[in-house]
């Protein structure tokens, strides 16, 4: 086994479960060994041979010492690659990478806001959470889609209800059989009735929808200190290295991706040229 995170060890996929029509997880193991440990929100650089590498969170439980999940949405050449890939093929991965949520600090209630493809780097934390329930504290996860066909982990939603988070479903647009919320991620929290005061929360989706949530937040009494949110940027050498996942002054492979948000606020509301 390679101790070195930033050497490639070579995996093999034991299982692919699409997830939506653009998004699947593939379980993985080293051909060389067990896994390494992660917390929750670290990072590989998955490596598709011949195109190249791509940064993907491991949404597997840490707890799960046999294997890694990696959720992958297609969209370039190589999670295109990586997407077609099925049981008996290899791929590389280096890692794991970064800062993982803090959760030892969520003393109070927990709200955990997923837009989109940001349930991935969050599902470990919630599986986490779940595992270790503590009396009288709600943990709360919404999850916010475009559409009900996008929604992530929709099988693991039911599991997560009966392990005691409760699971809000919204979609942006009202649709033909659909019986959930509608409204955007914040509009949603917006509407919760959590003691804000102890609260700490855990946010991954698109800029805007962090910006958005953490900003309504700190209205809510939220220190911004306790809203952790995981950063998706251009990471290329997963050591901060590179300098392309810079924003502001933080390099987020090596500074995060979790990161607290009164550390990256004001970055985040400047305008992107």
């Amino acid at each position: 086994m390679i101790d070195d995170a930033s050497v490639p060890r070579v995996h093999v996929v034991r299982a692919v479960r699409p997830e939506t029509p653009e998004v699947v997880t593939l379980d993985v193991v080293p051909v060389d060994g067990p896994p390494s440990r992660f917390v929750p929100a670290q990072f590989g650089m998955v490596g598709a041979f011949g195109i190249g590498e791509a940064a993907v969170s491991i949404s597997s439980s840490a707890s799960v010492l046999d294997h890694h999940e990696y959720t992958i949405r297609r969209a370039g050449a190589i999670t295109s690659a990586l997407h077609v890939l099925r049981p008996g093929d290899q791929l590389w991965i280096r890692g794991p990478f970064g800062r993982g949520w803090d959760l030892d600090a969520l003393t109070g209630d927990v709200l955990i806001a997923a837009g989109g493809l940001g349930l991935a780097p969050l599902r470990s934390a919630v599986l986490a959470l779940a595992e270790a329930t503590q009396p009288g504290r709600r943990i709360v996860l919404v999850v916010g889609a475009r559409r009900s066909a996008d929604l992530l982990f929709r099988r693991d939603h039911e599991r997560w209800r009966a392990s005691g988070v409760e699971v809000i479903e919204t979609v942006d647009r009202s649709e033909r059989g659909w019986r959930g919320r509608v409204g955007l991620v914040p509009d949603v929290v917006a509407g919760l009735d959590l003691d804000w005061s102890g609260a700490g929360a855990l946010l991954c989706g698109p800029d805007v929808m962090m910006r958005a949530t953490g900003d309504l937040l700190v209205d809510l009494g939220v220190p911004p200190e306790r809203v952790q949110l995981t950063l998706e940027r251009n990471m290329q050498c997963g050591v901060g290295r590179c300098g392309h996942c810079q924003l502001g002054p933080v390099l987020v492979c090596r500074d995060g991706p979790v990161v607290a948000y009164s550390d990256v606020a004001g970055s985040m509301h400047v305008e992107e040229r």
